[in-house]
Formats: C-alpha cells, sequence, structure tokens
C-alpha cells in the first residue's frame, strides 16, 4: 500500500487507515485489532520481553511470513499493542473542580497500568495512536478551567502522565514474581550494624517496617504523590502571571 503520511505503518493502522495487508497475496485472514488482542493476551500472561512477530504468529496460527503483512515491525507492533491496552479514557468521574477531575484521571490511567503493568515497558515514548491522544485531550479537558493555559496545561499533562507510569513501574518491580523484595534479605547479607553505619536513615525505615509490604502501601503512596502534584499545581494556577 502506497505511503499516504509521514506517519510510521503502526500509527496508521491504529487509526484504522492502513488495516489491510500491503502486499499481493491470498485474502485476508488476520485483521489488526486481532492481532493486537491476542498479543495483550501474551504480554498478560508473559510481560513485554514476550512479545514478538514470531510468538506472536505462533498464537494465531499462521507463520511469521504471513504475520509480516499485516505488521512490519516491532515498532509497529508496540504502537498498536500499546494503544489497544491502553484503551479509550472512559467512565471516568468529572470530580469538583478540576484537581479533583485531574486526580480521578490519574487513578484510572493506573489502573490500566495495574490491567497490564508491562504498559511501563512499552517503547511507544510520544504516541499518536488515537487512545493515547483520547488521555490526553481528556485530561486536558480537565485542566482547561485551572487558568493554566496551553502550554502549563500540557506541562502539567506530562507531569502527570509521567508521574502515573512511573509509580506504576516502581510498585509492579517491587512485587514482580521472583523478585527479591525482603529487605530483611539486605540486613542480612550487609548486617545490620553496617547498614545502620552506612545508610542510617534508610536502614531506620527497613527496621520500622515500611519496606516490607509495598502493596498494602502503594495506594498510599500513590496518593500522597499525587496530592503533592495537584498542590504544587494549584499554586502554579492561582500565581498571578503564571
Amino acid at each position: 500500500m502506497e505511503e499516504r503520511s509521514g506517519l510510521p505503518r503502526g500509527v496508521r493502522q491504529a487509526w484504522g487507515r492502513d488495516a489491510a495487508p500491503g502486499r499481493p497475496g491470498p485474502k485476508a485472514m488476520l485483521s489488526i485489532p486481532g492481532i493486537a488482542a491476542s498479543a495483550t493476551a501474551l504480554a498478560d500472561a508473559e510481560g513485554a520481553a514476550a512479545l514478538s512477530l514470531g510468538r506472536i504468529a505462533e498464537r494465531l496460527g499462521v507463520t511469521p511470513n504471513a504475520l509480516y503483512r499485516y505488521v512490519d515491525s516491532r515498532d509497529d507492533l508496540d504502537v498498536i499493542v500499546h494503544d489497544h491496552a491502553l484503551g479509550a479514557p472512559t467512565g471516568i468521574r468529572a470530580g469538583e473542580d478540576w484537581g479533583d477531575a485531574a486526580a480521578a484521571w490519574c487513578r484510572a490511567l493506573r489502573d490500566r497500568y495495574v490491567r497490564h503493568p508491562w504498559l511501563s515497558d512499552m517503547r511507544v515514548r510520544v504516541p499518536f495512536a488515537p487512545n493515547s491522544l483520547a488521555w490526553l485531550e481528556n485530561l486536558l479537558e480537565r485542566l482547561e478551567p485551572s487558568g493554566l493555559g496551553e502550554r502549563r496545561a500540557l506541562q502539567a499533562a506530562g507531569v502527570l502522565d509521567g508521574y502515573v507510569r512511573s509509580r506504576a513501574a516502581a510498585v509492579r518491580d517491587l512485587v514482580r514474581p521472583g523478585g527479591t523484595t525482603d529487605p530483611g534479605a539486605l540486613v542480612e547479607l550487609v548486617g545490620a550494624d553496617q547498614l545502620a553505619a552506612r545508610l542510617p536513615r534508610v536502614a531506620s525505615l527497613i527496621s520500622s517496617g515500611l519496606y516490607r509490604e509495598p502493596q498494602a502501601l502503594a495506594d498510599e503512596d500513590f496518593e500522597f504523590g499525587l496530592a503533592s502534584i495537584l498542590t504544587g499545581l494549584r499554586q502554579l494556577a492561582d500565581r498571578p502571571g503564571h
């Protein structure tokens, strides 16, 4: 199929503008949504590292060459899988004011990362796919009453989106199955006295038990960070000539 824009094929496919195979051959057996759904299920089961055109072809019961008629590269695959798993920003409550509305957006996005923990590993840094941009549009609409203006609102959106993604990745890594997350193992390895001598504040936190249950504290930690960011944004919005 002839190029119709300077955008990668994966972006065009995510928008439904290049859904048919671009090379001569048999009648289409697969679809971009079907490929994305199968890849999402694979990543849910085994993580983003398992994503490959070969593995997905195997799940779909086709040869890798057949799949290449639909997806040109791993970069294109990442775009369509990321956008499929992210989904549209639906069912997010409005909130009483713009700060509450933005907080609800952050919690909804965090839920998507909890549902698909591998999303934060995807190599889609500046997405132009429809669901990704719909999330941005939704947040910008919520920030509009703040009076921050377009430039500041875009900066605020970047801060909030980055915070949600980084916190989701941090919690996931702390509770990853098979990972070593018990701080007692570190104390045993280094020695309590030596750890306290070299890192007294960290040692105090470990001894207090604050590092022992990251999942139990995840909600509290997330809300603390979110409230801190929104407090700063409220102060910026209220500042004359911001």
